[in-house]
């Protein structure tokens, strides 16, 4: 029997957790080398040596300029509006990404004391396709078959449904984690986990909270000396670490104080929970607004619900569980830790996977215990079904209005993974090409709408206008898109290469690159 070892890895913008499923079928958080159960997601540069982790953390102020943190915020970025320069070489977001991915992997590994080979790592549901194909990316830079990408609600749900089969209850995950906030709908059943709807904002998170602190701290400052502390990159990482430390206080007291020397100048601010609360009402708001339109897009109301489910560090903050309690009756589960659910979750799936390769091929690679531990209880495997979370769309001619319009191919919120076909016809006589431009986005307004990709095929010569051109899309569960145009025996297939941080030509390089940066 070939033996495979899968985890799961919550991939994060301020902490990250790596799990795996135990000898006994139990999921379980792997302790970094740190004997930490969850590692900061900073890095420091120390000539060819990556610092990950804590001590990446902790020297964040005195090694200002060799730090990396909030990286997850940029994956999916090209090159050019995204890297770091450290040494003679530039780190796109997905590099970055990768030597987290190696220390984890590497912990993982010393702890097991096995190899790793396989992963599911998480994201957020409200990523786009350039931002879930950077994180496959970052994954096999980092040496690991990415078996699936999923979203991180979907984990939690997965780690906090797994022994509630029996129970069939509608959960509703509310996900603030220091970077991505998340919010979706899941449907536990007997024969399995499946997602309602999905909604969010992947620029709203801790760090915004934390902002509005070292702003505030920085203008008393100002104020009291003339100067702008924020124009210093280690007075800048300082606050910052000040005010995640205040905001933490402010949860448990009701009153902090954050004191900042610059320069030889100090100043002493006093902060009372009842203030920060009122400076940062409208990033409460903005996450109370988002709850509202996921439970219309689920077309449920609040007592529809049978569980509220917490996810991400941020929901240890008395603000967000007022606000949750105030607009709805439903009970909130305290039974997970936020910190952990989604990587246990992503262990699960990961498994899950594997079984699933096994009933394919027939070779076995797991043993046979977790194998009995992972039925549901109508026999077989336990289902994760997850959503589109955004519309995937085709640009066309309106021939009324004289103007390009997008049509929708998988809407949002469709199980995946998912086909769509289409007849379309060409918008001229004579037409040499039939050009498909695939968009991703709400909006019927080509300008509104996410460029994709573009797939062309072949015409004959003298077609009328209107010929008729079969249009293709295939989402798998990664949520990558493959596109096929087909007309008059001519066929096209491209899997639409997302403009993301690295080229499909950079990647070797960048692999050969990892090998030379020595990861601790």
């Amino acid at each position: 029997m070939t033996h495979r070892k899968a985890v799961g890895i919550d991939l994060g913008t301020t902490f990250s957790a790596v799990a795996h499923i135990d000898a006994y079928g139990k999921p379980q958080i792997i302790p970094n080398a740190e004997s930490e159960r969850i590692t900061p997601s900073v890095i420091l540069f120390d000539g060819m040596t990556a610092i990950v982790g804590t001590l990446a953390k902790n020297s964040s102020v005195a090694e200002a300029e060799k730090i990396v943190d909030f990286v997850k915020r940029e994956i999916g970025k090209p090159k050019d509006e995204f890297s770091r320069e450290f040494g003679d070489r530039s780190y796109s977001a997905e590099e970055l990404s990768a030597l987290i991915l190696k220390k984890l992997k590497a912990d993982a590994e010393k702890y097991l004391k096995e190899p790793i080979t396989d992963a599911v790592i998480t994201v957020p549901a409200y990523f786009n396709d350039a931002e879930r194909t950077a994180t496959i990316t970052a994954g096999q830079l980092a040496g690991l078959n990415v078996l699936q990408i999923i979203n991180e609600p979907t984990a939690a749900a997965v780690a906090y449904g797994l022994d509630k089969l029996d129970q069939d209850q509608t959960v509703f995950v509310f996900d603030l984690g220091g970077g991505t906030f998340d919010v979706t709908i899941m449907r536990i059943e007997s024969h399995g986990i499946q997602m309602l709807a999905t909604n969010g904002d992947h620029r709203l998170g801790g760090k915004d909270w934390d902002d509005i602190l070292v702003n505030l701290i920085a203008e008393e400052f100002d104020r009291a000396h003339g100067e702008n502390p924020l124009l210093d990159l280690q007075s800048y990482q300082d606050l910052q670490s000040r005010a995640l430390a205040a905001k933490i206080q402010l949860s448990s007291r009701p009153r902090t104080a954050i004191i900042h020397n610059h320069n030889g100048k100090s100043v002493k601010v006093e902060i009372t929970r009842e203030d920060f609360e009122k400076r940062t009402r409208h990033l409460v708001e903005k996450c109370k607004m988002i709850c509202e339109i996921v439970m219309q897009e689920a077309k449920l109301k609040w007592t529809d619900l049978d569980k509220i489910l917490l996810v991400g560090g941020m929901t240890r903050m008395p603000m967000v569980r007022q606000m949750i309690e105030g607009f709805s009756p439903t009970p909130v589960v305290d039974d997970v830790n936020p910190d952990e659910a989604v990587a246990l979750g992503a262990a699960i799936q990961a498994v899950l996977l594997l079984l699933k390769e096994e009933e394919v091929s027939g070779e076995k690679v797991l043993p046979e215990n977790t194998r009995q531990q992972f039925s549901s209880r109508e026999g077989g495997l336990i289902q994760v079904t997850n959503i589109t979370s955004h519309t995937l769309g085709v640009v066309l001619w309106d021939e009324a209005h004289l103007e390009e319009y997008v049509f929708p191919m998988i809407r949002k919120m469709t199980a995946i993974p998912a086909t769509a076909k289409n007849s379309f016809g060409t918008a001229t006589a004579n037409m040499g090409k039939a050009v498909v431009r695939v968009v991703e986005g709400e909006s019927t307004l080509p300008a509104e709408c996410t460029p994709l990709g573009i797939c062309d095929v072949e015409l004959p010569a003298f077609l009328p206008k209107g010929s008729p051109v079969e249009l293709t899309y295939e989402y798998n569960a990664n949520q990558v898109l493959e596109v096929a145009v087909h007309a008059y025996g001519n066929e096209a297939k491209v899997t639409i290469q997302r403009n993301t941080g690295l080229a499909p030509a950079e990647i070797g390089s960048a692999t050969t690159a990892m090998d030379v940066v020595k990861v601790v």
